[in-house]
């Protein structure tokens, strides 16, 4: 084994980049032996404790930005407008969700207060004194477990329905309210039903089958979210219990079922695949502008406007495509046809057997 002396045993600690870098550049234009440090300054440096460091001449120091894990780069993530938006529509599923909430509290703990018997305005199918429960049952609840397991239960998947549904979702929660208590009142069932419970089945029967039908990436994940919490009220349309509205969460499940198909058009969709290439861009809605066609142009009157040009292709059409933009099968694409007459090889009095 070789001994070195301590000024020549590599035990440098990590680098504070400052004054050392500085250096580095400054004598990237000496020659070597000028750039290295003088016998001088590596005892000043052994007298403060502190080692010298040699960086390579026009090095630049490790930001912790570059390092893997150290957050987006500059114009990577969402720009402050967007976040803005969206702390927007998460405040308005919240409120609104916790307004439904306060008001169906309100008359629960009313009646609890005063006892004046709310419960006989419930939902009694086919009679003309119980067709008031079509739009008063979800308010009326039995008890305190029975109120607080349908908070949870609506709070949850309102506010996934407004948040994700924009523009949509308010009416989706108003016909699975109005919707589920009619179509109870006309199955003909017997008994006073109340309870949120209706409502609640309709919005978790909505949110999985939306996110099925519509094929949305950001949808189907809550559709997965749906049926990890409340897979199991699946037993509740069955007549299982004693004294629990199965009725009731049939209709809702049916209307949530059935106001998901006829909505299947409106808010979010799947993103737009061209069936020529068989790409697209990420979001349907990234192609709501097109581009105009100049007026010299005669050839596209008749046609719809084409869309937002695609790098793969010409041009993205709403419709048919035009006669010139007939494109071959893609059986014949890239297929060269083989020339007619001699081959290049034999011209020229060469022999052909060759």
């Amino acid at each position: 084994m070789a001994s070195y002396s301590n000024r020549r045993v590599d035990v440098t600690p990590i680098p504070t980049y400052g004054a050392a870098s500085t250096a580095s550049n400054a004598s990237a234009g000496r020659p070597a032996a000028e750039a290295q440090p003088a016998e001088s300054q590596v005892h000043a440096a052994e007298n403060t404790g502190a080692q010298p460091v040699r960086i390579a001449p026009g090095a630049r120091p490790w930001r912790p930005v570059h390092r893997p894990g150290g957050g987006f780069s500059r114009g990577s993530g969402p720009s402050d407008q967007e976040l803005a938006v969206d702390r927007l529509h998460i405040r308005f599923a919240l409120l609104l969700t916790f307004a439904v909430l306060i008001v169906v509290w309100g008359v629960f703990l009313i009646d609890e207060q005063f006892q004046l018997g709310l419960n006989r305005f419930g939902n009694r199918p086919l009679r003309w004194n119980g067709i008031i429960g079509i739009v008063s049952m979800p308010f009326l609840h039995g008890g305190w477990e029975h109120i607080s397991g349908n908070t949870f239960s609506f709070f949850t998947l309102s506010s996934m329905l407004v948040y994700f549904y924009r523009g949509t979702g308010i009416r989706v929660l108003a016909w699975s309210w109005f919707g589920s208590g009619l179509l109870l009142w006309m199955s003909g069932a017997s008994g006073n039903h109340i309870g949120l419970s209706g409502v609640i089945y309709a919005l978790a029967a909505f949110l999985f089958m939306s996110g099925i039908v519509r094929k949305q990436p950001h949808l189907m994940r809550v559709a997965l979210v749906v049926v990890f919490l409340y897979g199991s009220i699946v037993w509740g349309v069955l007549p299982i219990e004693v004294g629990v509205s199965w009725q009731g969460h049939l209709a809702g499940a049916c209307t949530g079922s059935f106001l998901a198909l006829a909505l299947r058009k409106e808010g979010p969709q799947a993103p737009f695949v061209d069936e020529a290439d068989g790409e697209g861009p990420d979001d349907v809605h990234s192609l709501q502008a097109d581009v105009a066609v100049p007026a010299s142009d005669r050839s596209f009157q008749g046609e719809h406007p084409p869309r937002v040009p695609n790098p793969r292709q010409g041009l993205i059409w709403k419709g048919n495509r035009p006669a010139t933009m007939k494109l071959r099968p893609l059986s014949q694409r890239g297929v060269r046809k083989p020339r007619k007459g001699p081959h290049l090889k034999s011209k020229g009095g060469s022999n052909p057997s060759l």
